[in-house]
């Protein structure tokens, strides 16, 4: 009898926690940087000087800087499946555009994920490679 009940309150907290969670397979609290990006069937090489992340916090919400500009926003994420939406960021111009439109081209076209190791692989809905990240220590944000 103990043996039972062991195992239907371990079934019904394992149930809770999978319902309670918003983020699928997406480690919550994750920070990534851009190690490569394509576009259009074209591999945009991430400039020198630009540190391109992206952090998946607690809320299902999503921060991050595409080189110049922070950006926020929400994700969903359901095993493979990643969408981000309510997208937001701040408005600078830089001298290097063409790398930031890009990433944040690619975000808006994110369908589906896959981790493997310290890599996090953006696809589209077509299962084509959008960006692939590395897993970083988390970076102070500043004020």
């Amino acid at each position: 009898m103990k043996k039972i009940i062991i195992i239907l309150a371990a079934a019904v907290a394992s149930f809770s926690f999978t319902m309670c969670s918003s983020s699928g397979n997406i480690p919550v609290e994750s920070n990534w940087r851009v190690e490569s990006l394509h576009s259009d069937g074209n591999e945009i090489a991430v400039p020198a000087d630009h540190d391109a992340t992206l952090a998946f916090l607690k809320d299902s919400k999503i921060a991050g800087d595409s080189g110049c500009n922070k950006f926020f926003g929400d994700f969903k994420a359901d095993k493979n499946s990643l969408s981000f939406s309510n997208m937001g960021s701040t408005r600078m111009m830089c001298p290097e555009m063409q790398f930031e439109n890009a990433y944040m081209k690619g975000l808006a076209e994110v369908a589906a994920y896959k981790i493997s190791g310290d890599k996090l692989m953006l696809l589209d809905n077509s299962g084509e490679i959008i960006a692939v990240l590395s897993q970083i220590e988390p970076v102070a944000m500043e004020n």
